[in-house]
């Protein structure tokens, strides 16, 4: 498995680095990109708060067009759409 870098400053640094520590360029690179994934998972991750999850909700259907699309249901419509099989009202 091959990786293309494009960038010359991220080249020169990796082999900056393997020269460094005298290990290979894939050595150098895997032992740098293991350490980096170490510090991101130990950071603490922010859980989403109601309000940014109505706001993303309210922007895809922005960016969909759903907001402009009104859904008309009645309670019976409803009741049909999720009726529980095997649950009969007496």
């Amino acid at each position: 498995m091959a990786i293309l870098i494009k960038n010359a400053e991220v080249e020169k640094r990796a082999r900056e680095l393997a020269a460094l520590t005298g290990e290979t360029l894939t050595s150098a690179i895997d032992e740098a990109v293991k350490l980096r994934l170490e510090q991101e998972r130990a950071k603490p991750r922010k859980r989403r708060t109601l309000e940014e999850m109505i706001a993303a909700n309210e922007e895809f259907r922005r960016a969909t067009g759903l907001d402009k699309q009104k859904l008309v249901i009645t309670k019976a419509d409803f009741d049909e759409i999720n009726e529980i099989p095997g649950l009969a009202e007496e």
